[in-house]
């Protein structure tokens, strides 16, 4: 067999093992979210809900990315909702804009927190200084996704994917309380 050929062929072997290994994956990852058992979200500390909700003591989760915040006695503070995974495809215009969204006890939007991004700080700066975040504090979830914001001048990508990974998460909050 000729050196191109075999370089052929072993080519073709590869390509058929990464289809396979796809296919596994695939199949893997739908028999994990349609078996109807529940993936396990990590833990939060209560001391990443603190900034939000000064008297948190308890924080539990209760489905993905989605956590009630708790005082000593056990009333409800809060909502600390994260947009990843839900808005993981939703970009920037560097990347993904992940998000924290904190809920006050009656389901208010409190605080709109970009989280560890990709995004070109000075871009992000304009959108803080824009109050972009800011836009949506005391509305309720369904107000939110109705409101119409505009985007940042200067920031337009960072801005969209914001907005973008804002509804995203809501509307999927939302498909969570319904459950």
């Amino acid at each position: 067999m000729t050196n191109f050929a075999q370089n052929f062929q072993n080519q073709v072997k590869m390509n058929i093992i990464k289809k396979t290994l796809g296919a596994l994956m695939a199949v893997g990852i739908v028999a994990l979210c349609s078996c109807g058992s529940k993936v396990k979200w990590p833990a939060l500390p209560v001391e990443e809900a603190t900034p939000y909700f000064k008297d948190a003591a308890k924080v539990q989760t209760i489905d993905t990315a989605f956590y009630e915040i708790k005082d000593a006695k056990g009333n409800k503070l809060g909502t600390l909702l994260f947009s990843s995974p839900y808005s993981d495809g939703v970009k920037g215009f560097n990347g993904p804009t992940p998000l924290l969204i904190a809920l006050d006890a009656e389901g208010r939007i409190k605080n709109v927190v970009l989280l560890e991004n990709e995004e070109t700080p000075r871009f992000a700066q304009r959108v803080v200084e824009g109050g972009l975040y800011d836009a949506w504090n005391g509305l309720t979830v369904d107000e939110a996704l109705n409101k119409d914001v505009d985007a940042v001048s200067g920031a337009t990508y960072t801005s969209n994917g914001v907005k973008n990974s804002l509804v995203a998460r809501l509307k999927a909050y939302q498909r969570q309380l319904k459950k």
